[in-house]
């Protein structure tokens, strides 16, 4: 049985939908993966830079409209096996407003995956490598 795996950030265009993504295309033979923000505005996109910074890492086309962000919703929640927070925050806020699911709530490996709208070029592509390396450790 596949697990169901969930990554929660705040807006779900950056973090998350990276995360969602990079799983999605390692581990799509065993993982239903989806992603969520706290406070996202639906109807909007992935960053285009961050699609631009995975299309490069996967070696194939990838588009920000692939992409819509979610807010997290107790639907979210209860249909996931594993929610993996980007940050301690995140964790920590999840947990609060889901106490009794908090069992299957987690952090990012080392310390988690902070901001990286901000970034560009090889920064944010050497920050995409992080967040690949942090869900092969995990899955």
């Amino acid at each position: 049985m596949r697990k169901k795996i969930l990554f929660v950030c705040s807006a779900n265009t950056c973090r998350s939908a990276v995360a969602e993504a990079i799983l999605f295309e390692y581990g799509r033979d065993r993982y239903d993966v989806s992603s969520a923000g706290i406070y996202a505005r639906p109807e909007t996109y992935m960053m285009p830079e961050c699609a631009e910074a995975l299309a490069k890492m996967f070696g194939h086309g990838f588009s920000a409209r692939s992409h819509t962000a979610q807010r997290l919703s107790p639907h979210h929640m209860i249909r996931s096996d594993l929610v993996v927070a980007v940050t301690p925050y995140h964790a920590a806020l999840v947990r609060a407003y889901y106490p009794h699911l908090s069992d299957k709530i987690v952090c990012f490996p080392n310390g988690g995956i902070y901001d990286i709208s901000l970034l560009s070029g090889d920064a944010l592509e050497r920050a995409i490598e992080r967040i690949r390396d942090g869900i092969f450790e995990m899955f």
